[in-house]
């Protein structure tokens, strides 16, 4: 499936969740995207583009979550 997202620019890191939050819109609705990380790792373009990559994969396997609410693993 060939899904557009597009990406807010607000990504930090929540010391609660134990990794990196930010949003994006896809068909007009708003995700919120998790990366868990077991250390937090200085934020570069190319980590952002790993996170944004990583998240595009996801879609394309899965459908966009009820919750609007996507969680996944950064090694």
């Amino acid at each position: 499936m060939n899904q557009q997202i597009i990406f807010n620019d607000d990504i930090s890191f929540d010391e609660s969740q134990q990794g990196w939050v930010f949003t994006g819109l896809l068909s007009g609705e708003r995700l919120t995207i998790l990366i868990k990380s077991k250390q937090k790792t200085i934020l570069t373009d190319e980590l952002k583009f790993d996170f944004e990559e990583s998240v595009e994969e996801w879609l394309e396997e899965h459908e966009p979550p009820i919750n609007s609410r996507i969680e996944l693993q950064y090694e």
